[in-house]
């Protein structure tokens, strides 16, 4: 009997672990060959695993929601058939040609430790990582943590590697409770009884479902947003009639091209004139230097209702962009989110994020704000209102909602309603932004 171990493959630059969130297969099933085994995210992108081999599946060595590194050993197989040496290689010697390909790519400030490695010369990754460098300031790529923790205390401004200097690794829940015990000594506030649930009373259950990929990573950085950003929204209406003529418009032709057009592209496009006339809404606060920097780039990213969960993709560069690109790139992207093909690069780096709930028929909302971003601008329904014409009579016109959620710590509510009136006016007068 030959068993082969079929170990978690690489995922990209810089990508060293990543959550189970799907097993497909269990023990003692046949698999076959380019078959998809399990399903993993990182950074809220998807990925699967799909088999090399043919054979009986013996022990599956991992379960949904754990967090597992490059190389590790997901499941091991009964070859239906000799394999090749090639295949052996391949197989067998998988892990250990990652590890020593992804050792000689780290920085020399990082040498691999040689007794992490066994008698066979295979890396291993249960070993502690090596130590940072002690004269200068390190990455917190160079600390052993998962995508969605680095991304965590990036966000929030905390260096892992220099908090959590005496450490190998530094799990989710460490960085939460370090977050908590820096609330609770600058505020006098006890987040630990605050941001936990209550003990549930005694109830009839009818299900459990643990929480996992999307939806924990947006539990995560929603709750920790919201407990460190102070927010406050306003609305305002816009009329409507212009944009609903020019959609129209350009829909009849749009389909054509095999293309859907819906509201958010003129949406995006607008934004644009906007920024230019109030920058700080595409700026980010570095904690570490004390100091507002201003993106020179418009990355606007516009949220996605996918069975996966909340997805955001990024459309990059829009100052750069006609609205025919960007009309194109909206429905591209958000097909790849819906379908949870999207790259995980296609779902950073957003300056802006725009929340459409018109489509579902919300009036109105206070949306939170992502982390790393000033703002995060709200789209809502299109209502018929009658409203009194300046001959004296009366007309029935369209109206939707729109609204502006806010980081006051750096801005006030007089710059939040100039920049949503501009926009307004853009909304108002779409044709301006064919020019």
């Amino acid at each position: 009997m030959s068993l082969i171990a079929i170990p978690l493959p690489d995922l990209g630059e810089g990508v060293t672990e990543g959550e189970i969130v799907k097993i497909k297969v269990k023990e003692g099933d046949k698999i076959a060959m380019d078959q998809v085994l399990l399903e993993v995210m990182t950074d809220k992108a998807s990925m699967e695993v799909p088999s090399s081999i043919e054979g009986l599946v013996k022990k599956v060595a991992v379960q949904e929601g754990d967090i597992v590194s490059v190389g590790a050993e997901l499941f091991l197989i009964e070859l239906s058939s000799q394999p090749s040496q090639n295949e052996k290689n391949s197989q067998s010697g998988k892990s250990a040609q990652e590890s020593k390909e992804q050792s000689s790519e780290k920085p020399t400030s990082q040498p691999e430790d040689k007794a992490s490695k066994d008698s066979s010369g295979k890396q291993n990754r249960q070993t502690q990582a090596p130590t940072p460098p002690q004269n200068k300031e390190p990455s917190s790529k160079g600390l052993s943590s998962i995508p969605a923790t680095r991304k965590l205390a990036q966000e929030l401004g905390i260096n892992l590697n220099s908090t959590f200097k005496n450490q190998a690794k530094v799990e989710r829940k460490e960085l939460l409770n370090y977050i908590k015990n820096q609330l609770e000594g600058s505020y006098g506030l006890k987040p630990a009884q605050q941001l936990s649930s209550p003990e549930l009373p005694a109830f009839k259950e009818k299900d459990r479902v643990p929480l996992r990929g999307v939806q924990r990573l947006m539990f995560e950085s929603m709750t920790l947003s919201k407990a460190s950003i102070p927010h406050f929204t306003l609305g305002e209406s816009a009329q409507a009639d212009h944009l609903i003529q020019l959609r129209s418009e350009m829909k009849n032709r749009m389909e054509k091209q095999g293309l859907k057009v819906g509201f958010l592209p003129f949406f995006i496009k607008a934004l644009i004139p906007v920024i230019q006339e109030f920058p700080l809404f595409n700026a980010v606060y570095d904690s570490q230097n004390k100091e507002i920097v201003f993106k020179e780039d418009l990355n606007v990213g516009f949220a996605v209702d996918s069975p996966q969960g909340l997805m955001v993709p990024v459309i990059k560069q829009v100052q750069n962009k006609s609205l025919l690109e960007i009309i194109k790139e909206v429905y591209e992207k958000a097909n790849q989110a819906r379908g949870g093909a999207i790259p995980r690069e296609d779902l950073k780096g957003a300056s802006l994020t725009l929340t459409n709930l018109g489509g579902i028929g919300g009036m109105s909302g206070t949306p939170i704000i992502p982390p790393l971003e000033m703002a995060i601008l709200g789209i809502y329904k299109i209502y018929p209102q009658v409203v009194k014409t300046k001959s004296g009579g009366y007309e029935e016109k369209n109206f939707m909602n729109f609204s502006i959620t806010c980081d006051h710590r750096f801005i006030d509510g007089a710059t939040a309603v100039r920049f949503l009136k501009s926009f307004i006016e853009k909304i108002e007068e779409p044709s301006l932004l064919l020019l």
